[in-house]
């Protein structure tokens, strides 16, 4: 069994330890000491980085106890080594892993759900609940979570014996053979975890839910804890100053600009959605009967124009008479209809020569095309179906 060095003390930053053992696999080195101040991956958290004798460690694992740290460079067994803990990395997870458990600790005293995921890796801790939550319980849930925080509350963590533990109610997402490790935040939570976690609920700072989405029958959660919630408050800070100061509007009159701007656009496309409707009237009022097809081309028609278009510009041609909204740097959307061929077996024909894809009925088809407007003219003016 490997001494853990971070059970007793998580801000512990450097060690010397001996080496028990050193084997290569696939080209790698898995060192084991006969104790380590390096958390190993566990308990949906990432193993901690570092350095042993100023050699990268790029992963930690725990096998029943014993702790091995993957290297590309061997250690004698025997000599003694230094190691040193990536301690910004390790503070950011201690971090995040609190400010999940005080989460998880409120989310079941207050609405009684469990969590049954967890994992903390890059920016975010994403946190699986077995309840679904509105978006007033999660603003309530945030709201409770930081007050707790803001209370410095202590935080510490023990192995109780076997007769202390079945006195002690605690979550667990899972049944713990063997020696159980209890995190207990004052008068929030107790949790069976195996994690480094800060000394008191205010060194964590502030817990920022980023996002929720139904998931499994319950809620996935997305937050962010301490220096990785400040470092989103400080980036959208800078995000709606920015469109604050291109709006010439001070940032809490953001809202109320982009409502009026986007009432601007609707109206906008209203007035552009009538223009091209009269277009539309007058380009169909000339158009003249013919024995081939018909090809038509719109910038910014709905599509349910177009089809109302279409439906009547085919009835003065006995070929195909084809639609298409867009241009040629976005491509385009189609129509198309006949009374006199059959659409569904001409499809592919029309798909290959337009670099389209299509589907629909005999007598209608509607897709997409990626080809420009001269090869899509070119194709309905000389093809005969």
């Amino acid at each position: 069994m490997t001494e853990r060095l971070f059970d007793e003390n998580a801000y512990i930053t450097e060690f010397d330890a001996t080496v028990l053992s050193c084997t290569e696999h696939d080209g790698v080195f898995e060192t084991v000491l006969d104790k380590t101040a390096f958390f190993p991956e566990g308990g949906g958290q990432a193993s901690d980085m570092g350095t042993i004798d100023g050699e990268e460690v790029l992963f930690v694992s725990d096998n029943n106890g014993v702790i091995s740290h993957r290297t590309q460079k061997a250690f004698r067994p025997g000599s003694t080594v230094h190691g040193k803990i990536d301690f910004k990395e390790r503070f950011r997870r201690m971090q995040n892993h609190s400010g999940e458990h005080i989460m998880s600790g409120i989310a079941h005293t207050e609405f009684g759900a469990e969590n049954v995921g967890f994992h903390l890796s890059g920016e975010y801790i994403r946190v699986d609940f077995d309840r679904v939550f509105s978006p007033e319980d999660i603003a309530r849930l945030e709201r409770l979570v930081n007050e707790k925080i803001w209370q410095n509350l202590k935080i510490t963590a023990w192995y109780p014996t076997p007769d202390e533990l079945e006195k002690i109610q605690y979550r667990s997402k899972k049944e713990i053979s063997g020696a159980v490790r209890l995190v207990k935040i004052e008068d929030t939570d107790v949790c069976a975890c195996c994690a480094p976690h800060v000394r008191t609920t205010g060194e964590i700072g502030c817990v920022k839910i980023a996002d929720f989405i139904k998931y499994k029958g319950g809620c996935r959660i997305e937050a962010l804890c301490g220096s990785d919630a400040y470092r989103l408050f400080a980036k959208e800070h800078e995000m709606l100053t920015e469109i604050a100061r291109k709006a010439s509007a001070k940032t809490d009159e953001v809202p109320a600009v982009f409502d009026r701007m986007k009432n601007e656009i609707a109206e906008l496309k209203q007035n552009s959605a009538r223009v091209e409707n009269e277009m539309m009237r007058q380009k169909l009022e000339a158009v003249k009967e013919t024995e081939g097809n018909l090809c038509f081309f719109f910038e910014n028609a709905e599509m349910t124009a177009v089809r109302e278009f279409v439906n009547e510009a085919v009835k003065k041609c006995r070929g195909v008479c084809a639609a298409f909204c867009g241009n040629d740097k976005n491509g385009y959307k189609f129509i198309a209809a006949s009374t006199g061929v059959n659409l569904k077996d001409s499809c592919k024909i029309i798909n290959d020569a337009i670099d389209a894809k299509s589907g629909g009925s005999p007598v209608m088809i509607q897709g997409s095309s990626t080809a420009g407007k001269e090869k899509i003219s070119e194709f309905f003016e000389t093809h005969t179906f």
